[in-house]
């Protein structure tokens, strides 16, 4: 086999380490109806409270589903509990919880089982992680500076002219333009903001998500090798 096919056929471990595919697609299907429908009745109470103008009714239901939320994420803190408890035991902290360094532990651990005793030696380890790192996703503000470009250009090339057939002298054609200015630098301003605050966040857990492998290799390389 190649040395592209073999990082293919590790590339793809990416995802048999993930989170879900360790813990939450052991939970069964009673658990997920317990963690899923609780939340979800005065949900769509208060959709049918708002259809028949039940105003005051709907207030309440904001209270319940808040309660009914919290008792679905703890109940599903002790099933992720006890998932590991069953089947990853040796990531239990001293205190015999979990914590966010069990999570690590048992990608480390999944990791190693399906890499073998050769790919985890010292050399092959760093090979992996040079080759696979220089494969790593960063994001970048290219896109909603992109977006910014194309939209103002859209705008400007769509209505400028407008503004020249409307316009009767300078004086009302120095007015819209200083409208359109402002319109362009507000939508500009504002795909911008949304961009930092919003949009990185999704796309940089995103990429955190496809970069989980060198992470975990990198890990298993300081355990092992790290003086």
């Amino acid at each position: 086999m190649s040395e592209k096919h073999h990082i293919e056929k590790i590339s793809n471990y990416n995802d048999k380490i993930s989170i879900y595919n360790l813990v939450y697609k052991k939970f069964n299907f009673k658990w997920w109806v317990r963690i899923i429908i609780p939340p979800l009745i005065p949900t769509l109470a208060s959709f049918v409270l708002l259809f028949y103008q039940k105003d005051s009714w709907i207030l309440l239901t904001f209270p319940i589903m808040v309660l009914f939320s919290v008792v679905s994420i703890n109940y599903m803190i002790r099933r992720v509990e006890v998932v590991i408890r069953t089947y990853y035991s040796y990531a239990l902290n001293d205190n015999n919880k979990y914590n966010y360094d069990s999570f690590l532990e048992i990608q480390k651990q999944e990791l190693i089982n399906l890499l073998g005793n050769t790919l985890t030696k010292k050399d092959n380890l760093l090979f992996l992680i040079d080759k696979l790192s220089a494969q790593q996703n960063k994001y970048s503000h290219g896109l909603s500076v992109q977006t910014v470009v194309i939209i103002i250009s859209i705008i400007t090339g769509s209505f400028l002219s407008k503004f020249l057939d409307y316009s009767s002298n300078m004086q009302d054609f120095y007015v819209g333009s200083r409208i359109l200015i402002s319109i362009l630098l507000l939508i500009g301003f504002t795909l911008i903001i949304v961009d930092f605050f919003l949009i990185k966040g999704f796309v940089k857990q995103y990429i955190k998500n496809k970069n989980r492998l060198v992470r975990t290799l990198t890990n298993i390389y300081l355990d092992k090798y790290a003086e």
